[in-house]
C-alpha cells in the first residue's frame, strides 16, 4: 500500500507538522509513505518537491499574486489567509506519476492546486481538514455563519467591503467539489462544524487526531531546563506561545485584559514564537524567548514552564499543547475549541467558559496549586501516551486507507 500526502511544505506549519509526524509514523509501520509539497525544507528521498527552479519561481508568484489580487478586491478586517485556489498547477500530474494507491490531501492553501483540478485526481482520496477553508469561502478562518447557511448576498458580514470573493470562490467550491472523497477532521470541535456546513454536511466523515512520537516528546528535568533558559528556579512560569501570535485568533489581546484585571503571585510570563503585538502592555513579569525552531529546545521550554495557555479564540486541534502536556506541562484553554479533545477539565488541566476572563483565571489558579500539581501532571502525559501516540494514530489512518481501497 502506497500512500501520497499531499501538502504545501513539508515543516512549515502545523498542518505540515502533522502530516510529516503521521509520514514517519506510517513508515515506522512498513507503509510506503511519502510526501509531494510545494516548499520542500528536508532532503529525505521520499519528499517530492519541485523539481526545476521555475517551478519554484511559478508557485511563489501565483501565492504574491493570489494575496495581492485579495488586497485589491476585498476590504475585511479578518487578517487571516485567504486561497483562491482557482490556478491551475501541476501537481496532478505528479500525483499521477507518483502512481500511490491512496491520496492523502492535507493542508492545500497557497495555490498548490486547483478547486477545479480535485475532481481529477483518479485514486481515492483522504482529506485532513487542518483549518476551516475547505468549507468556507476564501478565508481559512470564519467567525461568521455564512459556511452554515451559505454564501449568499444578504448576508454578508458588515466588516467586508468591494468584491465579495468569498461568495465566488464558495460556489466555485460548491461546483467542482462532486467527487468522491473521506474527510478527517482532527479534532471533534471541527467535526462538528463540518457536520454544520452547507458543502459537506452529508459527506463521509471521520475524526482521527493528530499523533506525536512520545519516545522524543517527554517531561525533562525541571530544574535543567530552567538553567537552559537562565530562569529563576523559585519562579512559576506561565508559558504562551504561537507561531502567529500577531493574528487576532490565538488571543494574545485576550492575555492583556486578563493579566490588566488580575494578578497571580510570584509568576513570570514566557512568550515564544512570533513576537506578539502591544507586548508591552502587558501587567505581568514577561521574557520575549524568541523564535523556538530547535524541538530540543521547544522540549527544554515546555519542561521548565508550570502551565501553557492557550487562549485561542479558534483553534482546530492545537499540536503545540498535546506537545506540552507530553512533557508534564497542563495547560487551560477554552471550550468549544480543539484542544479540549486533550485538555480534559479538571483531570489533565482546565477547561474555561469561553472568553470568560474570571473563570481563566480561576483555571490558571487551580492547577498552579502545588497540592493537584504533580497528579495534573502525570494524568495529561498518560493520556497522551494512551490516546495520541505514533503507533495508535498510525494504526486508524491505516484502516481507513484499507477501507478506501476496498
Amino acid at each position: 500500500m502506497k500512500i501520497l500526502h499531499v501538502n504545501y511544505s513539508d515543516t512549515v506549519g502545523g498542518a505540515a507538522i502533522g502530516a510529516n509526524r503521521l509520514h514517519r509514523a506510517l513508515m515506522k509501520n512498513s507503509v510506503n509513505s511519502e510526501m509531494l509539497v510545494i516548499e520542500r525544507s528536508s532532503n529525505e528521498q521520499n519528499i517530492y518537491g519541485p523539481e526545476k527552479s521555475l517551478e519554484q519561481l511559478i508557485a511563489s508568484s501565483k501565492k504574491i499574486f493570489s494575496r495581492f489580487i485579495k488586497r485589491k478586491l476585498i476590504k475585511t478586517d479578518n487578517k487571516e489567509t485567504f486561497s483562491f485556489n482557482y490556478f491551475k498547477t501541476n501537481i496532478v500530474d505528479k500525483i499521477k506519476n507518483l502512481n500511490p494507491d491512496v491520496v492523502h490531501i492535507h493542508w492545500i492553501g497557497n495555490e498548490m492546486i486547483s478547486i477545479s483540478q480535485l475532481k481529477k485526481i483518479k485514486k481515492p482520496i483522504l482529506w485532513t481538514f487542518w483549518d476551516m477553508w475547505p468549507f468556507c469561502g476564501a478565508e481559512h478562518h470564519s467567525n461568521d455563519h455564512r459556511y452554515i447557511d451559505g454564501y449568499t448576498k444578504n448576508n454578508r458580514p458588515n466588516n467586508e467591503k468591494g468584491f465579495d470573493v468569498n461568495r465566488f470562490i464558495w460556489n466555485y467550491k460548491r461546483k467542482h467539489f462532486d467527487f468522491e472523497f473521506t474527510i478527517n477532521a482532527p479534532s471533534k470541535w471541527l467535526t462538528n462544524e463540518i457536520k454544520k456546513s452547507f458543502l459537506f454536511k452529508n459527506k463521509k466523515l471521520i475524526n482521527i487526531p493528530p499523533n506525536l512520537d512520545i519516545n522524543f516528546w517527554h517531561q525533562e528535568d525541571k530544574d535543567f531546563s530552567k538553567k537552559v533558559y537562565s530562569l529563576d528556579s523559585q519562579k512559576k512560569f506561565l508559558l504562551f506561545g504561537s507561531a502567529t501570535a500577531t493574528n487576532h485568533r490565538k488571543g494574545f489581546d485576550f492575555l492583556v485584559k486578563l493579566f490588566d484585571q488580575k494578578k497571580f503571585s510570584n509568576t513570570k510570563l514566557l512568550i515564544f514564537g512570533e513576537r506578539p503585538k502591544n507586548l508591552e502592555k502587558l501587567k505581568i513579569d514577561h521574557m520575549y524567548v524568541g523564535r523556538v525552531t530547535n524541538n530540543l529546545a521547544l522540549k527544554l521550554l515546555y519542561s521548565c514552564a508550570d502551565l501553557l495557555l492557550l487562549p485561542s479564540k479558534i483553534e482546530i486541534f492545537g499540536q503545540l499543547g498535546l506537545e506540552a502536556q507530553a512533557c508534564g506541562l497542563p495547560c487551560v484553554t477554552f471550550e468549544k475549541t480543539g484542544p479540549v479533545d486533550y485538555v480534559k477539565h479538571k483531570t489533565t488541566g482546565y477547561v474555561s467558559k469561553y472568553l470568560d476572563i474570571d473563570d481563566f483565571a480561576n483555571g490558571i489558579n487551580w492547577i498552579l496549586d502545588d497540592s493537584r500539581y504533580s497528579e495534573l501532571s502525570k494524568k495529561g502525559i498518560e493520556f497522551v501516551k494512551q490516546n495520541f501516540n505514533d503507533e495508535i494514530i498510525a494504526q486508524k489512518f491505516i484502516k481507513e486507507y484499507e477501507a478506501l481501497l476496498s
